[in-house]
């Protein structure tokens, strides 16, 4: 698929000023996210859907849930994934937004944000059919994207910047290593 509009987007940022400059372009979009990041986008008119339900021993395990994977990893041009998706309740996520919280070398590895890196992990993997954002330039970068061809994103942007995510990833492990 070369051209995606996005419809499903997922929001799971630490620094929720970021979305400031995406959200009135992606105000026909529904978003899927951590409670935090959906209240704040709820704050600024838009409707969301917090995905984090029960217990999440402390904010372990906020995002990590099976439903917010397959939504992200489905193959769109595969009908047995749609049907897979349609049992869970889920509709395909075309978008990740996700910037991660600074781990703590004062208290690492508590402080690593494992949810976020999974999320960019996922949406990496299925570029294809998910478009990635992991930081303030980026979602800059996503949102003249949008602007440019009225809501969608291209093969050749969700190609680039999953490169960029996998390097920022890579960068963010290399950094927790040097904690350890």
């Amino acid at each position: 698929m070369d051209k995606i509009l996005v419809k499903n987007a997922f929001a799971a940022v630490f620094e929720k000023k970021n979305l400031n400059s995406v959200l009135p372009v992606l105000f026909r979009a529904k978003f899927l996210g951590t409670t935090g990041t959906i209240a704040y986008i709820k704050s600024k008119g838009y409707l969301g859907r917090s995905v984090v339900g029960g217990f999440d021993f402390d904010g372990r395990v906020k995002s990590l849930d099976r439903k917010n994977f397959a939504a992200i990893l489905a193959d769109k041009s595969n009908p047995k994934h749609l049907k897979e998706l349609k049992k869970l309740g889920f509709a395909p996520i075309d978008l990740v937004i996700v910037d991660l919280y600074k781990p703590d070398r004062s208290n690492f590895p508590e402080t690593m944000d494992i949810g976020g890196q999974a999320l960019i992990r996922a949406a990496i993997k299925n570029y294809k059919n998910v478009a990635v954002v992991f930081d303030a330039k980026s979602i800059v970068e996503l949102a003249a994207e949008l602007k440019k061809n009225s809501g969608v994103t291209t093969l050749a942007f969700r190609k680039k910047q999953a490169k960029k995510a996998l390097n920022f990833i890579a960068g963010r492990c290399k950094l927790e290593a040097g904690y350890f």
